[in-house]
């Protein structure tokens, strides 16, 4: 008689609830997402700990919202706070979807405010742009390339990386040779 074939390291009757429950939210994403949202529940599950609480069961908003505080006391940024709390919400929405947990005890969990505001947007001065492109330029031809196609057509770097050549064909040739 042939032995089963373990498909995944998913063991349920050695797992507790909040395992299950995680296990379950993380199953729906691949790739780097879920290496971080791995990471954000470790993180989360790791202060539950620290704090003698199950990750799940009897987890209150004033819970949620100590978590987040301590969070931004670790010195990150708002926006970086708000990301870690991306997959702890995702986690607790599902597990109520699922009926594992009566309430979402982080749907209504205050979190930090971040400014959009374009003129806060972080970028390159003149000098900073001269300086960047001279660097670039003493290091390769490539790179100087690179540096011009990012710091004069303001790209970001998935966006140089999606350029083809063709796109950038002088457009007066091909108007002199249309005529």
């Amino acid at each position: 008689m042939p032995t089963p074939t373990t498909l995944l390291p998913f063991q349920p009757a050695t797992m507790s609830t909040s395992q299950l429950a995680a296990v379950s939210y993380l199953a729906r994403y691949s790739g780097r997402t879920h290496a971080l949202y791995s990471f954000q529940l470790r993180e989360w599950f790791a202060w539950c700990e620290a704090n003698g609480l199950d990750a799940l069961a009897g987890v209150q908003r004033a819970h949620v919202e100590l978590y987040i505080r301590q969070l931004g006391d670790r010195g990150l940024m708002d926006s970086s706070v708000v990301t870690m709390m991306h997959a702890v919400r995702g986690y607790f929405r599902f597990a109520h979807i699922d009926g594992r947990i009566a309430s979402d005890p982080a749907v209504y969990a205050r979190l930090p405010k971040i400014h959009r505001d374009e003129s806060r947007t972080q970028g390159l001065d003149r000098l900073e742009l001269t300086r960047f492109l001279q660097v670039a330029q003493t290091l390769t031809v490539h790179h100087g390339a690179l540096a011009y196609l990012l710091g004069i057509n303001a790209l970001r770097a998935s966006e140089a990386a999606a350029v083809r050549i063709e796109d950038y064909a002088d457009p007066s040739a091909a108007t002199a040779s249309c005529t």
